[in-house]
């Protein structure tokens, strides 16, 4: 039994300035508040019925009109204001409904007190954040039912004892939790370090598609870290160019590169830059020695290259003309983006195929395998129902 007797809003949409903001109220209360502050751009016309729209304005207490908006009847006791999406246009909106007895909430308390499973919460919690067309591709797979589907299957497996193939299912969305879906909860983190002066800017720039950190042939220019977002192949990522690591001049230097190395130990790439121009030295040597297997090592500048860059197939790039970054020709190494993601080990799920996206889901899944191994049939269908 559902029992929702709170009235309440939230905002759907992420925060900042956009075309269309959506704010969504539901419960007892909404459609009073509703009639109270929407006045329709029809005269007589009212709300509009379940799944229709209506065109006219938000007002205040006053009558006066604080914006104009398209009004979404969504569900019963349930509507979508669509307003303009500038900060000053949603806080009005905002503040209406709650001078009219509507709680302010989150958007994930608003889609509990509405009943909704806790997979779709997540979905939908991580569709506001989605960055990449690929992203909000897998999210909308789960939203669409793939990651219900196959838990149900499995409990279906194992209720028709048959906990071998529930076995290979739950097996298979695990695989997929550490291959794809752990990232899309959390983009992971990819450290570009290096000694000054080795591109790393640059490579940031290169990567992100704009110009996000300053750039110049003075070494030393980056004296702290710079985070931007990314996306490689479609895979969110967060990009952190850092401070020259070398012998610091000064105070200020040295709390850059003090930074720096705090950075590369908790990114889970480091993508460390050699100047193809210069060759290794004993900073890059003792540099590489401290990130261990966090490190990816590319020469840059590999344009300028006076020979070949060695050993055998390392990656070598050239942050400023882009060669080396992707989709070199069969046969020839593999460019730094690929190299990126199989050093994650990163693959992209296939359409429709099920994924799961939050830690709790794959703990679950985990203590629902080992039920499994230990013949406890009853208790994994549980640990998968919890989900």
């Amino acid at each position: 039994m559902r029992a929702q007797r709170r009235s309440a809003f939230a905002v759907l949409t992420p925060p900042g300035r956009g075309g269309i903001a959506v704010v969504r109220g539901t419960g007892p209360g909404a459609e009073q508040a509703l009639r109270a502050c929407f006045v329709p751009a029809t005269d007589g016309a009212g709300l509009p019925p379940v799944g229709s729209l209506a065109y006219g304005h938000i007002t205040g207490a006053d009558g006066a009109p604080l914006d104009e908006v398209i009004l979404c009847h969504a569900a019963p006791g349930t509507y979508e204001v669509n307003c303009h999406g500038g900060p000053a246009a949603v806080a009005a909106v905002g503040a209406a409904l709650a001078a009219l007895g509507l709680e302010r909430v989150d958007a994930d308390t608003l889609l509990e007190l509405e009943g909704t499973r806790p997979i779709e919460r997540g979905v939908r919690r991580l569709l506001r954040l989605a960055r990449t067309p690929l992203a909000a591709r897998i999210l909308l797979d789960q939203l669409g039912g793939a990651l219900e589907t196959a838990i149900q299957r499995a409990c279906d497996a194992l209720a028709a004892g048959r906990a071998d193939d529930a076995a290979e299912a739950i097996a298979r969305l695990l695989d997929r939790w550490r291959r794809c879906g752990r990232f899309l909860a959390d983009p992971p983190r990819v450290v570009i370090a290096g000694r000054p002066n080795a591109g790393k800017s640059t490579l940031l720039n290169r990567l992100v598609g704009a110009d996000r950190a300053v750039t110049s042939e003075t070494p030393g220019t980056t004296r702290d870290y710079v985070e931007a977002d990314a996306a490689l192949a479609g895979l969110p990522v967060v990009l952190v160019d850092t401070a020259g690591l070398r012998e610091a001049q000064g105070l200020v230097e040295r709390l850059g590169v003090e930074r720096a190395r705090e950075q590369a130990a908790g990114a889970a790439v480091v993508l460390y830059l050699l100047d193809a121009t210069e060759g290794v030295t004993e900073e890059d040597e003792a540099a590489l020695a401290r990130f261990s297997a966090r490190a990816l090592v590319v020469w840059n500048k590999a344009d300028a290259a006076a020979g070949p860059l060695g050993p055998p197939g390392a990656l070598a790039v050239s942050a400023l003309t882009g060669e080396g970054i992707e989709g070199l020709p069969a046969g020839r190494p593999a460019g730094l983006t690929e190299a990126v993601l199989a050093h994650l080990g990163y693959r992209a799920a296939d359409p429709g195929e099920a994924v799961p996206l939050a830690r709790e889901q794959a703990e679950s899944l985990e203590r629902a395998r080992q039920l499994v191994a230990r013949g406890e049939i009853d208790a994994a269908i549980q640990a998968l129902a919890s989900l």
